[in-house]
């Protein structure tokens, strides 16, 4: 991914959310001294030093985790112009934000080539990741093993049993934690949030806007197209 920015009567006031889009998907390259408006014509960039210590700046100090770019002067058609390597960081770094923004208003990411700021979920999912946050196990604390149907949980946890005879010698309610069915959380044990919407008697009452979906596929392999 190319990003092109002028540079020619000082720092662009606003490129803080290119660096953070990069930072966050894919990585590129960002070239200071093209002006797209004008028909990608090749500018003069103000101050070559200058323009390479405000991005050192930007880069150190007001991006959060800092990132580490590769900074190359060039001289193109006559005209100094500066080319800024940006990598995509590693997941459990991200998102990179722009701190007087703050995350919330400072965390982009690319889509085409637009640098767009990322909603509450994509940020929710990535601090998720970070934090080993797992959600299908997360405990439903306003629920209790009673409100799960007893009969199929049995019919489940027997069918895992068959062919697993060191996993058979556990507990009812051991199995079902190893299963992810419940978890236990201060010392009490509720059922998870896959517990709920998979063995629930009404999941709908805990969690009303989700739901569990599921294809039916011909055959036993993909690809089988079933009989005519």
């Amino acid at each position: 991914m190319i990003e092109v920015k002028t540079a020619a009567v000082g720092f662009p006031k606003k490129c803080y959310d290119t660096f953070s889009s990069f930072s966050n998907k894919n990585g590129g390259i960002i070239i200071f001294g093209i002006n797209e408006d004008k028909g990608f014509i090749t500018e003069d960039v103000y101050d070559i030093k200058d323009l390479q210590m405000q991005i050192s700046s930007l880069c150190n100090d007001s991006m959060e985790p800092k990132i580490r770019a590769e900074i190359l002067p060039l001289e193109f058609e006559g005209k100094n112009i500066l080319a800024v390597k940006i990598n995509e960081l590693p997941q459990n770094k991200k998102p990179c934000y722009y701190k007087p923004k703050g995350l919330k208003g400072g965390s982009y990411t690319r889509i085409g080539d637009s640098d767009l700021l990322m909603t509450d979920y994509e940020i929710y999912a990535l601090q998720s990741y970070n934090d080993h946050i797992i959600e299908d196990k997360r405990p439903n604390k306003n629920a209790s093993i009673e409100d799960l149907n007893k009969s199929e949980l049995v019919k489940y946890i027997n069918k895992v049993k068959i062919d697993k005879p060191n996993f058979a010698k556990n507990s009812f309610e051991k199995s079902l934690k190893l299963c992810g069915i419940i978890d236990t959380a201060s010392s009490n044990s509720y059922p998870t949030l896959a517990g709920t919407m998979i063995f629930g008697e009404y999941p709908q009452s805990y969690y009303p806007q989700l739901f569990v979906a599921c294809v039916v596929v011909p055959g036993t392999k993909l690809g089988d197209v079933g009989k005519l």
